[in-house]
């Protein structure tokens, strides 16, 4: 039989574990990517103030029957940028570099093949460029802070372009 006083110190610890215990833990919020339209304005004005003519690009060969289309290039040069969605990460398969976890940060860069072996192409993967549509504390990844980020790797990879003295 339990004395009265062990059972009032085992209650009194129970109810210390609960309310201890604290909120339960919540889901993240549900993000969706950059649409490509504003990826590409934000790709163009970036190239503006990197100084380099943004051009519609053309479709680069990166691979056996694989071609990469590139959204935007630099006017008289043969780099440019690519913002790849799921269906045509789906569609290249193989001939995008795979992610290695190991690189971080690191921007992926792939050369043309074939005819188009002097290209190069920053591959922007829709998924690295994510938001959600909550505000106030529940605000877990901005647009601005997710635009600002596609923007700085594209200074970025410009910036080495310049630097590499990219044809």
């Amino acid at each position: 039989m339990f004395r009265s006083g062990s059972a009032l110190s085992a209650g009194v610890a129970l109810s210390v574990i609960i309310a201890c215990g604290g909120p339960p833990p919540r889901t993240a919020n549900p993000t969706r990517p950059l649409d490509e339209r504003r990826a590409i304005e934000l790709i163009i004005e970036a190239f503006r103030d990197e100084h380099d003519r943004p051009v519609p690009g053309t479709d680069v060969s990166v691979g056996a029957n694989k071609k990469l289309h590139v959204d935007v290039s630099a006017q008289d040069r043969k780099y440019g940028v690519a913002y790849v969605s799921g269906p045509e990460r789906w569609s290249l398969a193989g001939a995008l570099p795979p992610r290695d976890p190991n690189m971080g940060d690191a921007l992926p860069i792939v050369p043309g093949q074939g005819d188009d072996s002097d290209a190069r192409v920053l591959i922007l993967y829709d998924s690295d460029y994510v938001y959600d549509d909550h505000v106030g504390e529940a605000h877990e990844q901005s647009t601005l802070a997710t635009e600002l980020r596609l923007k700085r790797d594209v200074h970025d990879f410009l910036v080495h372009a310049h630097t590499e003295k990219f044809p």
